[in-house]
């Protein structure tokens, strides 16, 4: 009979120490995470204003939401380094201080093209919070808990339009004019403040890496960061060394075409769901089209919560293909029943859940890759990538839009296609490394993209 070898975070001091280090340190990344997306997507709900006050078409608005990106791609790889130098603890507290700022400023602006610039430094200023978090997860966890707590902290993208819809919605009702301020421009206000305060906190609580924690004692620090340290040269061993190395790789290169598809295919959904609803359900305020537009995101919360708790392969791609595939044939659906709400609205909730789940999922695989200072760099580059993805596809949407005369069910092409492209690239990879040979004694092939 097989004897059942437990890994050494089962053991229960390496279980205490990681309960430990999660008390301490998820709780502010999640917190940290829902405020960056709001701050992200609030856009979606300011758009009822913004359109009246600046004469914005579909395209426009589209531009203006995906503007960001751009800002946010250009500095993406280059704040990334930069944390690799000063420190976690300080550059995302500096990230949170000046996206806050920047944030709230939107709310002064006097027409379009100051919303667009604003945009695009928003995007500058929140560049490296979520591969700086990526990077430092991988700096406390080893593999096998990672995926659960990376799917914990991007919680917090469905749990920001949970939060995010409701709360955007109440303000454009209730803020409307107070103090001479639109709601729309009240919306930037209240999402930018908290990011400030937050900053503060990182700084305080944020410890770089376990032998600096105060919190943890000598046998808990030694224990974890000799579990890292042999985890990290085991990647390092098929894992590109150094930035440039990262930066050149033909596997982290297909894997930001990867990522690319994959948010072609969730973010429309973040910045048209409020307006694909008020336009099927007629005559809604802007308060329950806020509670409606929670809905799907919160099932997408419960199910990426849950999934990775039972994932026990971390190093494979099987359910990121499962998700991909599931949302596909959830957006078909929604997009043929536009005129059945119910059915619609019960479509677009699988396909929330499905399309935000595979974030995670996805992320399982370069993190299981990629080792040293290039992952720093290589995570950089796949996200920043990635999300060129969050100014190509609300543009695409809304540029179909326009073309076929606000035909919704068509702009659903963006997400149905993406997807597919998600699924094949990532496929492929995963049979490349099924006939892949690492040269190393017991190794299994390929880390990171096994299927």
């Amino acid at each position: 009979m097989d004897r059942v070898v437990l890994k050494p975070e089962d053991s229960p001091f390496g279980a205490s120490v990681l309960r430990k280090v999660t008390v301490r340190l998820v709780p502010l990344l999640v917190i940290g995470y829902i405020v960056s997306y709001v701050d992200r997507i609030n856009i979606g709900f300011a758009k009822f204003g913004m359109d009246k006050a600046f004469g914005m078409s579909a395209t426009q608005y589209g531009f203006v939401a995906g503007i960001f990106f751009v800002g946010y791609i250009l500095a993406e790889v280059p704040s990334n380094i930069a944390m690799t130098k000063v420190g976690a603890r300080v550059w995302l507290s500096r990230i949170l201080v000046t996206w806050g700022i920047i944030a709230a400023a939107t709310a002064f602006a006097p027409n379009f093209t100051t919303v667009c610039v604003l945009r695009f430094l928003l995007g500058v200023a929140e560049a490296g919070f979520f591969p700086g978090i990526i990077v430092y997860v991988s700096r406390w966890y080893p593999n096998a808990q990672r995926t659960k707590v990376i799917s914990t902290v991007m919680v917090a993208i469905p749990l920001a339009s949970v939060i995010g819809g409701p709360l955007n919605g109440w303000i454009l009702d209730a803020f409307d004019g107070a103090l001479g301020l639109a709601g729309w421009r009240w919306v930037f206000v209240v999402g930018g403040v908290p990011a400030i305060v937050l900053g503060a906190l990182f700084f305080l609580i944020l410890t770089d890496s376990p032998d600096r924690a105060r919190w943890l004692n000598d046998s808990e620090k030694a224990w974890l960061t000799g579990l890292l340290a042999q985890e990290d040269a085991e990647r390092a061993v098929a894992a590109p060394v150094g930035h440039r190395a990262a930066l050149r790789d033909r596997r982290v290169i297909a894997l930001c075409v990867a990522y690319f598809l994959l948010l072609c295919g969730a973010y429309p959904l973040t910045y048209w769901m409020p307006s694909v609803i008020k336009q099927v359900g007629h005559g809604l305020s802007g308060f329950q089209v806020g509670w409606l537009s929670a809905v799907p995101f919160l099932a997408a919360a419960i199910c990426m919560y849950l999934t990775g708790r039972v994932i026990r392969n971390e190093r494979s791609s099987k359910p990121v293909l499962i998700a991909l595939g599931i949302s596909v044939v959830a957006f078909v659906v929604t997009a043929a029943e536009l005129s059945v709400p119910a059915l619609a609205f019960l479509a677009i909730t699988v396909a929330t859940m499905a399309a935000q789940t595979a974030k995670p999922l996805f992320w399982a695989v370069p993190t299981s890759y990629l080792a040293g200072v290039g992952a720093a760099s290589g995570i950089a580059l796949i996200n920043s990538m990635g999300n060129a993805a969050g100014f190509v596809s609300p543009y695409a949407f809304g540029w179909i839009q326009d073309a076929s005369h606000g035909n919704t069910g068509l702009s659903m092409g963006v997400m149905i296609f993406a997807n597919i492209g998600a699924l094949l690239v990532l496929a492929g990879l995963a049979s490349k490394a099924r006939t892949a040979r690492v040269p190393v004694t017991g190794a299994e092939p390929a880390p990171g993209v096994g299927a």
